[in-house]
């Protein structure tokens, strides 16, 4: 099925997720992928590398990073954002597939084939807030296999790699396959690079949701939402998101062992107690952690990988901090990488999404440099 029905080559296809059968929470076995095909796909027979481009948070196959045209994108919803506010916005340089398209017949760019995978849980948001669209958010899986939620890394490495393989014309190799995400995305990008570092030639990890106990006492607003609803609502807001995000983790690593119920405060409001199970289940999904374990096991494994980790500084969520101690780990482990912390005048509304939207060319660029 054609996700533009004017181009052949913007394409949304169905299969089965074998590694998806029988899940606990009952998430769809039947998946969707969005594939961009580069310009000159169906002229000759030549062989793509691929860029997989993994979503974050919220995001399914409904609710796409990069789509057809920018006027398409879900997360930019013109007719809704008042025109003082939508001036604000770089929109010139949101990805997208006919961007791409200009890239390479333009600019230079050596074609590729780029995947968006869905990989939601598709459960509803603990509160049932709404995107702009007016769908119900749905939670993201950290591409994490669970005994709670389903093998979402098994899912991404085996399912989707294998299906895109045996329909299209990719060179099938880890030299001529990139990883590319934003947010939980970022997180997935690095969780599944350092459990499969065989599979990729370079990541590109975009402010990394990297889910610490930390987060349970931040405080997050984002500007435009003060702009578009007052404070008051903007705190609730980041309230929610903060509520959700953890709900999602501590059902992945702790199902009714819930970290969030275990909370106690002093009359300050300081954490005071924790559930200490549900503690140690969190820390063991810590990115610091994770690499820290892959790379005691198999220390040369990532000698050979392009790695770019950057984050915006007055993140939101505050994954600044995450990001440095990602990057401080990578150090003290002798693995190459590219890291910035960076600042952008153009973020100013929504430092944590436009700051990864602004960023999602370049990594893309990265990673077709990397084939070379």
């Amino acid at each position: 099925m054609s996700a533009d029905k004017t181009n052949e080559r913007y394409q949304i296809v169905s299969f089965k997720a074998k590694s998806l059968k029988n899940n606990p929470i009952d998430s769809p076995v039947e998946r969707k992928l969005a594939v961009y095909l580069p310009p000159d796909y169906f002229e000759t027979e030549r062989r793509y590398p691929v860029v997989y481009f993994i979503h974050g948070y919220n995001g399914n196959i409904e609710n796409l990073s990069i789509t057809p045209h920018w006027t398409d994108n879900k997360n930019f919803p013109v007719e809704l954002i008042p025109p003082d506010v939508l001036k604000m916005f770089d929109l010139e340089n949101i990805p997208s597939y006919s961007k791409f398209d200009k890239l390479i017949t333009e600019e230079g760019w050596m074609p590729f084939i780029l995947i968006q995978p869905d990989v939601s849980l598709y459960l509803p948001h603990c509160l049932g807030h709404k995107e702009l669209s007016g769908a119900v958010k749905t939670k993201g899986s950290f591409y994490i296999n669970s005994p709670f939620t389903g093998n979402f890394a098994d899912y991404f490495i085996k399912d989707v790699i294998d299906y895109v393989d045996s329909n299209y014309r990719t060179i099938s190799n880890k030299k001529n396959r990139a990883l590319v995400g934003p947010s939980m995305g970022g997180y997935g990008a690095l969780y599944l690079l350092f459990n499969y570092p065989h599979k990729f030639n370079s990541v590109a990890s975009l402010s990394p949701a990297n889910m610490t106990v930390e987060i349970l006492d931040h405080k997050m607003v984002t500007p435009i939402n003060k702009i578009l609803y007052g404070k008051e609502e903007a705190v609730e807001l980041g309230r929610a998101a903060i509520k959700d995000i953890t709900d999602t983790f501590d059902i992945i690593t702790s199902k009714n062992n819930s970290i969030f119920s275990s909370i106690k405060r002093d009359e300050k409001g300081n954490i005071v107690q924790l559930n200490e199970d549900s503690v140690k289940n969190w820390q063991k999904y810590d990115l610091v952690n994770v690499i820290k374990t892959c790379s005691k096991k198999n220390p040369d494994a990532f000698k050979d990988v392009n790695l770019l980790i950057n984050c915006h500084r007055k993140d939101e969520y505050g994954f600044a901090d995450e990001t440095r101690r990602i990057h401080q780990t990578l150090n003290d482990l002798g693995i190459d990488h590219l890291f910035e912390i960076y600042k952008d005048y153009r973020t100013k509304l929504a430092p944590h999404m436009l700051g990864i939207a602004y960023k999602m060319i370049p990594a893309i660029e990265y990673s077709v440099q990397c084939f070379n």
